[in-house]
């Protein structure tokens, strides 16, 4: 991996800030899988990063803009190319998934009003659907909008692993709720055999969201 992309992975924000000078060509760059300094840094979780690369006005593509809820970049890119609104990324995410991983509301209501498929399937390994995402990232709202739009609730994703399994390794109870109440299965079990419960790890309160 080149030293910008090193840096930016590291969350090394003097390095970052150092090497932009030295070079502002690297804001443009891509790694081996043709990912932006941004979206590295986003997948990371260096948010003094993203904002410094913001700052210094990284050009963005539509999948950039969806995970950090550009909305005005994602219409200026699917005008250019309507074929990008379900196509996937380099490393298999489409627009509608990342703007539900990173809970960005109004991209991921202005990407379905769009026609975004909502049960579309990643490409990549983890074979996700968008409401597996947002309940990945622990996002009650965005998966309020998903469910709204008639998706599958126990949708599964690589190795059985359902939205409802997602909301147990959070701890996210609210939205474990509101995914039993739009007919979630509370009893599915993944792939290797873990219940919900089991990856909850009998977690007290976590039960208690799963029976009232």
């Amino acid at each position: 991996m080149q030293p910008w992309f090193e840096a930016v992975a590291a969350g090394d924000v003097a390095r970052v800030r150092a090497l932009m000078a030295e070079d502002p060509s690297n804001l443009a760059s891509r790694d081996e899988e043709s990912i932006s300094a941004l979206r590295t840094a986003r997948y990371r979780g260096h948010s003094e990063i993203v904002e410094l690369l913001l700052d210094a006005d990284v050009p963005l593509d539509l999948y950039d803009a969806a995970a950090i809820g550009d909305t005005e970049i994602i219409r200026e890119r699917l005008d250019a190319d309507p074929a990008l609104l379900d196509r996937p990324s380099t490393d298999g995410f489409t627009a509608l998934h990342l703007a539900a991983y990173y809970g960005e509301v109004k991209a991921t209501e202005l990407l379905l009003n769009l026609g975004a498929d909502p049960e579309v399937v990643s490409t990549n390994r983890l074979e996700v659907r968008p409401l597996n995402s947002a309940a990945a990232g622990g996002h009650h709202v965005v998966v309020h909008l998903l469910l709204d739009r008639g998706v599958d609730v126990d949708a599964p994703m690589a190795g059985g692993y359902t939205p409802l399994h997602a909301t147990a390794n959070n701890r996210d109870s609210a939205t474990a709720r509101l995914l039993i109440e739009r007919g979630a299965d509370p009893h599915a079990v993944t792939d290797d055999g873990r219940s919900v419960l089991d990856i909850a790890a009998h977690d007290p309160g976590f039960t208690a969201s799963l029976d009232s």
